[in-house]
């Protein structure tokens, strides 16, 4: 009865604790979940509301890399790369601009080997129309591919991702082949694509980008 009383006691302590070092060493049954997996409040075992101390107490300092994103050649934000060029491989985007970094804007994964899902199977690689089962066959729009922002998912139009998974942010790509297509010019450029155009059943584009912020 004593040893149930003690391991009870245990328990309550470490979940009243919100400390990095508890959360390392309980690993994934303090967490509950898979470490490979992607939620709105993280990726693995990295979450939304880490500071950059803790992404350190995590990972370690030797799997963490520093780097600046640029748009257009003008400076827009400072990232952190965790266990960098890698399956493992998670991209931190920092609301702050300099140090310290405590305020998470959205995690990112696009290394095309990333290990890391969502628990209805959606990943890197993941093709068009299996975002369209996922979304509860309702088509959904992106913009047109061949420029900075092609191929960027746009909405999902109210269906089943726009409410399971509204932090879900994500990039797609044509085959190399599919630009040499009499008809691809139809789904290039600045412009909204739906995903049940015509040229899709030909040339199936998958997802090379993942983005998650925060809906809170």
């Amino acid at each position: 009865m004593k040893r149930v009383a003690c391991f009870a006691l245990i328990l309550s302590i470490m979940s009243c604790t919100s400390s990095p070092k508890v959360k390392e060493e309980a690993g994934d049954w303090l967490q509950g979940g898979d470490p490979t997996e992607i939620t709105c409040w993280g990726i693995g075992d990295i979450e939304l509301e880490d500071s950059y101390d803790i992404l350190v107490d995590k990972a370690g300092l030797d799997q963490i890399k520093q780097d600046s994103l640029f748009k257009e050649g003008m400076f827009e934000r400072v990232i952190t790369r965790i266990w960098p060029d890698s399956e493992k491989e998670i991209i931190v985007h920092w609301k702050e601009k300099e140090p310290p970094l405590a305020t998470i804007e959205m995690l990112e994964l696009r290394d095309s080997s990333s290990v890391y899902h969502f628990t209805n199977g959606i990943k890197i690689g993941s093709t068009l129309q299996d975002l369209v089962k996922e979304n509860g066959g309702i088509e959904f729009s992106f913009y047109g591919f061949g420029w900075d922002n092609g191929g960027t998912i746009v909405d999902f139009n109210s269906g089943k991702l726009s409410n399971n998974l509204p932090c879900f942010q994500g990039v797609l790509a044509v085959p190399q082949e599919a630009s040499e297509d009499s008809e691809a010019g139809q789904v290039m450029g600045d412009k909204q694509i739906k995903s049940s155009h015509s040229f899709f059943s030909r040339f199936n584009p998958r997802l090379v980008n993942i983005k998650i912020k925060s809906v809170g």
